[in-house]
């Protein structure tokens, strides 16, 4: 097989990766909640992933970056993606629905084509194959969760809560395209999670969350999974898919998370698939095809916004 398929190959394991094992973080995420609070829930999760990539680097001697700015560079990159997606959806959960909140957060995909056409111009001429597919998955998600039949409540301080998220995550995943870390994935992605971890941590003591661990069978599995799977495996094929693909491309993953989840959700908590949802899964498949169908290449991405600046 040629080495462009093999590269190829691997970027579509790592984006089902992504797709399946954080579309399975909220079923994951819902058991976990039930005995640890949110947010030290996630500082917990985040902060051990990175500290076990970072130990698994130094026991097989791979070099950990020579310049204190590549740290920082790390510690902003994983404070935007990670305190910003999952602690600001945690905050938000508190005022809105979860539909709502799903619904908000599936708009990363617009957002990040939005953030990378204002910040390179010159790509503001993309495809209309990619915006109408960025749409017809946004509105396929959209008839996910009111198919789903959940109340979707709207309170102005979960709304804005999770317009933070998905701003500070695009923004993260902009700011990623931008760097070049020297270092290996596994230290990058290690940094990245820890500092995040780190972050959250913080922000549970300051909201004064409850930090007994009174934990259950469910929520240690719960956790060992987000840590394993949800962190460790799928945050390091994020990296990877959003350097080697298009960003467009690349985030699609966050149409076909609601899918996974409710899928884990009929398989694991036997919550009912009704025919409005396989409509909804028609429909975000079709957005998704139309913007993975588009041929453009990383490299050119690179090369217009390179000449945009």
């Amino acid at each position: 097989m040629p080495k462009s398929n093999n590269k190829e190959l691997t970027n579509w394991l790592a984006y089902l990766a992504v797709c399946i094992f954080w579309g399975s973080a909220y079923v994951a995420i819902k058991i976990g909640v039930t005995d640890i609070a949110p947010l030290f829930f996630t500082a917990l999760r985040f902060s051990i992933a990175g500290a076990l990539m970072l130990l698994y680097a130094f026991l097989k001697g791979i070099p950990f970056p020579s310049y204190p700015r590549e740290y920082v560079q790390s510690a902003i990159i994983g404070l935007l993606i990670l305190f910003g997606g999952p602690a600001f959806v945690g905050l938000a959960s508190r005022y809105i629905s979860a539909g709502a909140v799903s619904l908000i957060v599936a708009s990363i995909p617009l957002a990040v084509a939005v953030m990378q056409m204002i910040y390179y111009p010159k790509l503001r001429t993309a495809s209309l194959r990619i915006w109408l597919g960025l749409l017809i998955g946004f509105s396929g998600v959209a008839i996910l969760i009111f198919a789903g039949g959940g109340e979707v409540k709207l309170d102005l301080r979960g709304v804005i809560l999770c317009l933070i998220s998905v701003v500070l995550w695009s923004a993260g995943t902009i700011y990623s395209g931008t760097v070049r870390l020297g270092s290996h994935m596994i230290v990058q992605s290690g940094l990245q999670m820890f500092f995040a971890g780190l972050g959250i941590l913080a922000a549970s003591f300051a909201t004064g969350e409850n930090h007994t661990l009174n934990v259950s069978i469910e929520s240690l599995m719960a956790l060992l999974f987000l840590i394993i799977f949800g962190s460790i495996l799928a945050y390091s094929a994020y990296m990877h898919i959003i350097k080697s693909w298009p960003l467009a491309k690349a985030n699609t993953y966050a149409y076909i998370n609601p899918m996974v989840a409710v899928l884990m959700g009929w398989l694991i908590l036997s919550e009912p698939i009704t025919p409005g949802i396989l409509l909804s899964m028609a429909v975000i498949l079709s957005g998704v095809i139309l913007v993975q169908a588009d041929t453009s290449k990383p490299q050119q991405v690179l090369e217009t916004a390179e000449s945009a600046a």
